[in-house]
């Protein structure tokens, strides 16, 4: 019996997916666990393994199709010795609202569609690439029609700030295709035209919300409006821990050294143990303990933020620490997470000194139940012995849920890490 292949849940928080590469055609053979298609998900470039053998007889949503919703169909897997003509009145009707026009003598190199600037701009997938939405008499429906572009076109329009809901495709049924984007005029004198209306006072231009931006607003503002939480400052010094820092890196190679971003993972895993009531989940009618110290580091990525987790911190050196934590950043940027990567932990790590920010609030990421901020060091005079010195402080701040960690509790903890910041030799005990 002919099986429909479903757009996959690939994490908790997904709604759509980008379908950006089927790795079969039509008519390929395929067996249970074999990735047949990439999918870009809210968070992550994800391969996708196809659950039973059969043969891939029908690909209902072309590669390059953004914003596909959870359990839309997208093929069709049948076994061996049957047909599409198999496919009974009521699977035709669950699965054709989109039909590939694309020819089987001219299939789709699956190569030719990548995120670059040096596509070919003479032939390219752009100009091949077909899939619309049908009605039952062929017509197109205005209201349920998807607005189909190229993954470059795509890129090039975000780029460039352009709203391509209205412009109107030169490619295969109305495809937007590269040329399409780069012959878009703005309206004179960069006002730009939104419903049919124009903004006098205000110049802007309004681009449209991407699925990994529009996940993680929703989250933050779920966590802002159901986690009870408050916040704890502190300022520590940092002069002990960097001549410790400066000691070990003295005969390393640049790319080994051992950042204070390592050591921090470390004190905190630490701290974790030594104040046990930290490494907690909230669970609605119970509370989760953990045993080892799985933590978060927040990083900056195209169009959002991701928190890939270092399990088991309290298992790990400072060498593993920094190895791990260099893969899941490169990997975070390439979009090649596993769920499983960035999912869970109790505890996340803020970083922005780069930046200058002195100190700052970070809004916790459920299901954890704390979330870490670390500010810029800087140099500050201190009154020590009644004399004067010069010492390097940076602040950190603690956002806490209140329904798991009391202030008493984030203060014990924020306590425990000061104090092995400014006395690393602690670390040892």
């Amino acid at each position: 019996m002919p099986l429909t292949i479903y757009m996959p849940a690939l994490s908790p928080t997904m709604e759509m997916g980008n379908i950006v590469k089927w790795h079969k055609n039509e008519g390929d053979s395929v067996s249970s666990g074999e990735v047949i298609a990439e999918i870009e998900t809210d968070k992550a470039l994800m391969e996708f393994e196809v659950a039973d053998d059969g043969v891939l007889a029908k690909i209902l949503i072309a590669e390059g199709t953004v914003d596909v919703k959870v359990n839309e169909p997208i093929a069709i897997l049948i076994q061996d010795g049957e047909s599409l003509d198999d496919i009974s009145d009521n699977n035709t009707s669950e699965v054709s609202n989109f039909e590939e026009d694309v020819s089987s003598s001219n299939p789709l190199d699956p190569d030719i569609v990548k995120h670059t600037d040096n596509t070919d701009e003479n032939v390219s997938s752009e100009e091949i690439l077909v899939s619309s939405n049908t009605s039952t008499d062929k017509e197109l429906d205005a209201e349920n029609i998807r607005k189909f572009i190229t993954p470059l076109a795509r890129r090039i329009a975000f780029d460039k700030g352009i709203d391509y809901s209205s412009i109107h495709g030169s490619g295969p049924n109305g495809r937007i295709v590269k040329s399409d984007i780069q012959n878009y005029k703005f309206p004179e004198n960069n006002q730009i035209i939104q419903n049919n209306m124009i903004d006098s006072n205000n110049h802007y231009i309004e681009t449209p919300i991407d699925s990994m931006r529009e996940v993680i607003a929703k989250r933050l503002q779920e966590s802002h409006s159901s986690i009870p939480s408050y916040a704890l400052n502190v300022d520590v010094s940092i002069t002990e821990i960097n001549k410790i820092r400066k000691k070990m890196n003295k005969d390393i190679s640049n790319d080994m050294r051992i950042s204070i971003n390592h050591l921090l993972i470390k004190i905190v895993s630490l701290s974790m143990l030594k104040v046990p009531e930290i490494n907690t989940s909230w669970a609605e009618n119970k509370i989760l303990r953990y045993k080892d110290t799985d933590i978060g580091i927040a990083v900056a990525i195209e169009n959002g933020l991701i928190t890939p987790i270092i399990k088991s911190v309290n298992t790990k050196g400072l060498a593993i620490i920094r190895d791990e934590l260099k893969d899941l950043i490169t990997r975070s940027h390439e979009k090649k997470l596993k769920p499983s990567e960035y999912q869970g932990g109790t505890i996340s790590i803020s970083n922005l000194g780069a930046y200058g920010i002195k100190s700052f609030t970070s809004i916790i990421n459920p299901p954890q139940s704390c979330i870490l901020s670390i500010g810029a060091s800087r140099k500050i005079p201190i009154i020590k012995d009644d004399a004067v010195s010069i010492d390097e402080v940076m602040s950190i701040t603690l956002t806490a849920d209140h329904r798991l960690i009391d202030g008493a509790v984030g203060a014990q903890f924020l306590s425990s890490i000061k104090n092995l910041i400014e006395n690393p030799n602690l670390m040892l005990l």
